[in-house]
């Protein structure tokens, strides 16, 4: 899993570069609005994730941000596939934020409190559904059966598997990661995204767009678990370094 991870990740490591820097502007750009940056964000995401699993399943490599009708790139399956698990996830921290705010007062429990608390609970329910359906991301990747009757069929198989591996992969690198920049922040080393582009600056350039790099990689951890599963449950081998 990591082998992989790792593998892959080097493989893109320029494209990764680029879309750190393209997420810390994002960044900027949505400050105060969720929703103004929420769409493009997902963007950078899912063409790495597309890249991440395409390389890994064929063990070609594609170009990441150029799409034309020579170069693998997602189609509509591929964004369904994507995005289907992250809007659950939004509308369960919906339904749990607003559950919070209408039983408790908003004294004992502020709105940031309130939605911290909302996505704890949603989380859980998050890898879940990942283990149960996560398997539709691969198959769209390649251009197979992507439905969700598909991925619940191979999910008799996999769940599992895929289960245990994103709470030892995906969880564990958050946790550390989290802690890390937790710690940074208490010894103040970690310098704020500015509110304008005005405000950049190096060192906020620079300590943003690594974090931002680094963050990438649990996105192929991800990418090199449904890959796995989809491997394992659909060619019935162990998926092997390639390139």
């Amino acid at each position: 899993m990591y082998k992989l991870a790792f593998h892959v990740f080097r493989m893109y490591w320029l494209p990764v570069l680029f879309a750190s820097v393209i997420l810390f502007l994002l960044d900027i750009w949505g400050q105060g609005s969720i929703g103004r940056s929420l769409v493009p964000t997902l963007m950078v995401y899912g063409y790495l994730a597309f890249a991440f699993h395409y390389t890994l399943l064929t063990g070609a490599t594609t170009s990441v941000f150029k799409t034309s009708g020579q170069t693998p790139s997602p189609n509509w399956s591929f964004w369904v596939a994507f995005i289907l698990p992250i809007f659950f996830l939004l509308l369960a921290m919906g339904i749990a934020f607003f559950i919070v705010k209408a039983k408790l007062p908003a004294e004992m429990l502020p709105g940031d409190a309130a939605l911290g608390f909302a996505m704890l609970v949603s989380l859980p329910l998050f890898g879940l559904l990942l283990a149960a359906i996560g398997t539709m991301i691969p198959a769209a990747a390649i251009q197979a059966s992507t439905g969700v009757r598909a991925a619940l069929k191979r999910a008799r198989r996999s769940f599992w598997f895929i289960l245990w591996r994103l709470i030892t992969g995906p969880t564990v690198f958050t946790l550390v990661f989290v802690g890390v920049t937790l710690t940074l922040a208490q010894q103040g080393l970690d310098p704020a995204i500015p509110e304008t582009f005005a405000g950049i600056t190096v060192s906020n350039a620079t300590y943003h767009t690594v974090a931002g790099f680094l963050g990438i990689f649990n996105t192929a951890l991800t990418a090199s678990i449904f890959s796995m599963a989809y491997t394992w449950v659909e060619e019935g081998r162990k998926l092997q370094l390639s390139g």
